[in-house]
Formats: structure tokens, C-alpha cells, sequence
């Protein structure tokens, strides 16, 4: 039977207003608690950061789903439920460091991590950090880091949000917030819960000339999530938080469409994530540290018809510790420490000895300067030590405010480094335990402008050039006849573009405006000097050169909102030697929505989506075809 958090309702006398709409920016905002450990460093960094409007209005979706609006990210998902992996500039999905609270949460194994497993509904802060300058204490983010957190500050009364959502396809959505202050303690408890059937309809353009309409099989899925944050303040300079995060899924995986075998495969996973973080801040001392258990476990089975062809069990353990120090009192100078270690510990069927573990110790030294007040100037240089390898990053970054309020210039370089992954190393049959480390050296300069005009029109426009080499870059290539795949070393990637941001804001009355447009050029290109290669001076696999997104929202009185977005995908080649692609496709979508007040406590709002509204066929991932027009409907209660 499916659950539904609808019959909450009965407890409407005894509860007040906690809303989890545009409403929810103007509360909480008082008192933000700093419970991740993260530097501030890289001022001359590129940073994005998603707006709460965009946060709530897509709190049923998945992170992999909201980040491909309005970003410049690359997508590559296996369709709706299945896996999703994202990456920046260029690079691979390797190349991007995810983390919870500043806790790095990437697979171990995989070095990537899978965004379809994140629901927006648990997350109230997400910071884009573009290029290898990593503000972080480990190496790795060769093409960008993206850190996502919840927020608990403290409220005056109980509070609860639910949400609930119909759509295509058999997909019904829950999704439930608690939220109390007692004293000193406040605690926010969340729930979600989505499942599908997920048969959608699909465009089958392989086999025939004529396009034929189909459904798709086997692609059914379900999907949960709790979370929990207690924060207790022991004094005004001391806050100590407790965060624990459970996430399960359990779904079909649907063949590619050119098989012609008929087989039925299913994956389940459970990952379980508890970190403790305290902080302190007194004067111009500023000291805090986390320690972290990470547990993940999945089961993939593949059968045909009665016989089972192939099982396997993956299971990871992770213990993370982190301490930060920064001093804020040395006249034009602010110096940090950042210390991390990590052990990882994984048992896989894929593995010839069945166990494999790692460990991790790094070291990063940060030094901010402010010399003028419209000049700021940082360096931090890391030495990391992995399994007995010992070796160092740096970056550089600086930003001028050339007119101030109005235009700056930021400008960064980095060296990072990036270690195999485990499978890398020592999958069975493929791993390859000689894969050198991959290197990078970046660069990077933005000019960006703030602006009102007639007090009327808000305008913030960013544009970036960036350029980056990779040397050793791992990519998993056919050996043989085939049938089995190993990572390899490309001895030199070369990763350049640019990306445009800007955003319009206007106010017209009752109304309030606003326009939002990314675009980003990406050349990633393979300048590895081997003889007869095809793949030499060609584009990395799944790499667009050209990506745009545009959106336009408008609110009325702060009940009535439209919302209309537009995404533009290029060309992206399939195979190393551009032989094989998938054709370029642009997607509508439309959202409408309406709020309205029960009571100075009570709030209902009304909410009804139009994705992919005029049919576009498109595939993320080759002869992985994405659905047709899907229609969402959503009802939110806040009590």
C-alpha cells in the first residue's frame, strides 16, 4: 500500500506555519549554524549558488533533475530513477567531489557519485565550485566540487511542511518536515518517499525508418530517505550538531534497446551517513571539526528467464575526520589549517581477494590577503598522503573590484591531483593496478557586474574563460575482443571553454520579474601523441561543445508564480573516435503555482508541471531514450 503523509493533516490544531515555498527565504535567516568544515578560500574561485526558490520549487525532484536546469553542468543519466552522474568542464563525472556538510560522499570505488540518489527535499544550501582550486582539505576535484548541506536554525514554534505529488507514468511522490527549538536544542526531521512504475513512452528510432512509439520495461523503481539534524547550542561561541542521513533505492534496470536477449536486471541499494560537527567562535579565533561514518551497500542480480547469470555485493565503509583553524585578527592577513584523514574499507565479489582498503592523510595551508579594499589575494598549498603516495596540490586566486558595485574581475590558478579509484586498480576481470595518477594545472579569469538600472532592474552577469591540461587522464577503454573493459592512462587531456551566467530582476507593481541564462562552450580534447590512434585530437565522449539553459518566473503578490525554463544540449560523441553520437535536443518545460492562506498559521499551495512539453526524442546516454511529455501535480501543506 502506498504511504502517504496526507493523514498528517489531523494534527492541523496544534500546529503552526513552516513553509517550504518562496515564504521559507524570508524565515530562518537569522541565525545560520555553520555545521560543515569549509575554508573560504579561493576568492578569485568561480562559485554558483542555488537560490532557495529554486531549491523549493523542485524539492520533489532528484539533484541530478535540478541541476540540469540552469547550470552549465554536463548530465549523463540512464533516464528517470536510474543512475546519474555529472561533471564540469569538460571532464569526466571522476573529476567532481561531492560533498555532504564538507564531508566528501563519492563512492570509493567508483570515485563518482550517483546525483539520481539525492532528493532536493533534503537540502537548504548548495555551493557549485567550478574548476580544480577546491576550497577543501583533499585533492581530487579536477573539474569542480559541489557541497550541499540542510539548515537548522532555530524557530519559535513546531512547524511541518507536506508535500504531495501525482505524475506520469504511475509516480507518486511524499515527502514530510518536522522542525521544534527546545532551549537549546533544535531538531529537523525529514522524510521522502517516491515510486514509479516508470513506463514511459519513448521515440524508438533504431530499427526502422518509420519512428515508432513504444513504452519502456522493466525501468520500475522505488526510493527513500530520512534525515535527521539535532543542533545544541552550549553557549553563544560553542554549537555542536548531529546529522544522520538514510537513503535507500531499490530499482529495475532497463537494457539498452538494441539488446535483443531478454534479461531481467535489478539493483538495491542502502546508504547510511551520520557525521558529529562542532564549532567554535570566540574573538578572532575560529576552530571546528566533524568526524564522519559513511556505509554503503548495493546488490545487483541479473538473470535469464529461470537461471540467475550474475550477482554481486558491494559494500563500502568510510570513517572521515576533519579540523579547521582559522585566526581573523593578524591586520591584512587571514591564515587557515585544514587537516583530513579518511579510511575506507571495501568488500566487493568483483574483487579477486574479495577486500580491498585505503587510506588517506592530508594536510592544507591557506593564506587570505587583504592588501586594498578592493584587492583580496589567497594561496593554499596541500600535501596528501594515499597509500603510501605522497604528493601536493596548490592553487592561486585573487579579485579586483575594477569599478566598485559594479564590475570585478576574479582570477585563479591550480594544480590538483587525482589518484585511481579502487575499481580502477582492482576490478576482476579489468582493473589495472599500473595506472599512473592523473595531474591537472588550471587557470581561469571571470569578469562579473552588479547592477540596478532606475532602481528598477537588477542585473548580475558573469563571464569566464577557462583553461586546463590533464595529464594521465583514466578512461575505461575495450580490450580484446571486447567483451572486457580497463582503465587506461591518455597521457594529455586538454579542457578549455567559457561560460556566460546572468540573471535579470525587475518589479512591476505587484509582480516581480525574472530572467535567468547559462551558456557554456566546452573543447575537451584528447592530445595523447599515440601512433595511429583515431581517438587523437578528438572530443571526449559525452562531452557537449555547446550547452544553454534559459528560464523566465514571475510571481504575483507572492501567491500566483509561473515558471517557464528551456534546455539546450549539443552533440555529444559516444565513442572515443567521434564515429558514434547522440543528436543535439532542446526541452520546454512550464510549472505554474498558487498559495493561498487558510489562516495567519495555515498555508495550502497548488502546484502543476509540463516537462519535455512538445515531445522532444532525446537520450542522455546512447540507446538510453528519456521520456516524452510527462505531467507532475503537487499539493503542499504548511501547518
Amino acid at each position: 500500500m502506498r504511504l502517504t503523509f496526507l493523514s498528517l493533516t489531523l494534527l492541523i490544531p496544534v500546529i503552526n506555519t513552516f513553509a517550504i515555498d518562496d515564504n521559507h527565504i524570508k524565515l530562518d535567516t537569522v541565525i545560520v549554524v555553520a555545521n560543515k568544515i569549509d575554508s573560504r578560500g579561493g576568492v578569485g574561485v568561480k562559485k554558483s549558488i542555488i537560490d532557495k526558490v529554486e531549491l523549493n520549487r523542485n524539492a520533489t525532484r532528484t539533484l541530478s533533475e535540478l541541476l540540469q536546469e540552469g547550470t552549465s553542468l554536463q548530465i549523463k543519466s540512464m533516464g528517470q530513477g536510474a543512475q546519474s552522474t555529472i561533471s564540469f568542464r569538460g571532464t569526466s563525472s571522476n573529476h567532481t567531489q561531492v560533498l555532504w556538510n564538507g564531508i566528501s560522499i563519492n563512492s570509493p570505488q567508483l570515485g563518482c557519485f550517483d546525483f539520481s540518489q539525492v532528493p532536493v527535499y533534503f537540502i537548504d544550501n548548495i555551493t557549485l565550485t567550478h574548476g580544480s582550486a577546491t576550497p577543501y582539505a583533499t585533492a581530487g576535484a579536477l573539474g569542480g566540487s559541489i557541497n550541499f548541506s540542510g539548515e537548522n536554525s532555530p524557530v519559535e514554534a513546531l512547524r511541518l511542511n507536506i508535500i504531495s505529488e501525482i505524475a506520469s507514468n504511475e509516480t507518486f511522490t511524499e515527502a514530510a518536515t518536522v522542525k521544534f527549538t527546545y532551549g537549546k536544542l533544535t531538531s529537523t526531521t525529514r522524510a521522502y518517499y517516491q515510486q514509479s512504475e516508470n513506463n514511459y513512452k519513448y521515440i524508438n528510432k533504431v530499427y526502422s525508418n518509420e519512428h515508432t512509439v513504444e513504452r519502456r520495461k522493466e525501468a520500475d523503481y522505488k526510493q527513500g530517505g530520512l534525515m535527521q539534524e539535532i543542533t545544541y547550542r552550549l553557549s553563544e561561541k560553542n554549537v555542536l550538531n548531529w546529522s544522520g542521513w538514510l537513503q535507500m533505492d531499490d530499482r529495475s534496470l532497463p537494457q539498452s534497446i538494441i539488446v535483443n536477449v531478454t534479461a531481467s536486471e535489478q539493483s538495491k541499494s542502502t546508504n547510511y551517513r551520520t557525521m558529529l560537527n562542532y564549532q567554535y567562535k570566540g574573538g578572532n579565533n575560529l576552530f571546528a571539526s566533524s568526524m564522519a561514518y559513511l556505509r554503503g551497500e548495493m546488490d545487483y542480480n541479473r538473470e535469464f528467464g529461470e537461471f540467475t547469470s550474475d550477482h554481486n555485493r558491494n559494500i563500502y565503509n568510510s570513517i572521515v575526520a576533519n579540523a579547521e583553524y582559522k585566526y581573523i585578527g593578524w591586520r591584512k592577513f587571514v591564515p587557515s589549517i585544514l587537516a583530513n584523514y579518511r579510511f575506507d574499507d571495501v568488500s566487493s565479489d568483483n574483487y579477486t581477494d574479495n577486500y580491498q582498503s585505503r587510506n588517506s592523510y592530508s594536510t592544507k595551508l591557506l593564506l587570505a590577503y587583504y592588501p586594498l579594499s578592493f584587492l583580496q589575494i589567497d594561496g593554499s598549498t596541500t600535501l596528501q598522503c594515499i597509500d603510501k603516495r605522497v604528493f601536493g596540490t596548490y592553487s592561486l586566486s585573487a579579485r579586483l573590484k575594477i569599478i566598485p558595485r559594479l564590475l570585478e574581475l576574479k582570477a585563479s590558478q591550480s594544480y590538483n591531483h587525482r589518484v585511481p579509484t579502487l575499481n580502477d586498480l582492482y576490478w576482476s576481470p579489468g582493473g589495472n593496478p599500473d595506472l599512473d595518477d592523473e595531474k591537472s594545472m588550471g587557470y581561469d579569469v571571470s569578469l562579473s557586474s552588479e547592477c540596478e538600472v532606475f532602481s528598477l532592474i537588477k542585473l548580475d552577469l558573469e563571464a569566464t574563460y577557462y583553461d586546463m591540461d590533464v595529464d594521465n587522464w583514466i578512461t575505461w577503454i575495450p580490450k580484446g575482443n571486447g567483451y572486457i573493459w580497463e582503465p587506461v592512462n591518455f597521457s594529455k587531456v586538454r579542457s578549455r571553454g567559457a561560460e556566460f551566467n546572468g540573471r535579470i530582476r525587475l518589479q512591476t507593481g505587484a509582480f516581480n520579474h525574472s530572467l535567468t541564462g547559462v551558456y557554456t562552450y566546452a573543447s575537451s580534447i584528447d592530445q595523447s601523441a599515440r601512433v595511429g590512434d583515431a581517438a587523437h585530437g578528438k572530443q571526449i565522449a559525452y562531452v557537449p561543445r555547446n550547452r544553454w539553459s534559459a528560464g523566465y518566473r514571475v510571481t504575483f503578490k507572492d501567491k500566483f508564480w509561473f515558471h517557464y525554463n528551456s534546455t539546450y544540449t549539443g552533440v555529444r560523441f559516444t565513442s572515443a573516435d567521434e564515429s558514434y553520437q547522440t543528436n543535439a535536443y532542446t526541452l520546454h518545460n512550464f510549472e505554474t503555482g498558487y498559495k493561498m492562506n487558510i489562516s495567519n498559521a495555515y498555508k495550502i499551495g497548488f502546484s502543476v508541471k509540463l516537462e519535455n512539453a512538445f515531445n522532444a526524442f532525446y537520450e542522455s546516454t546512447q540507446y538510453y531514450p528519456m521520456p516524452l511529455r510527462m505531467c507532475w501535480a503537487r499539493v503542499t501543506f504548511d501547518l
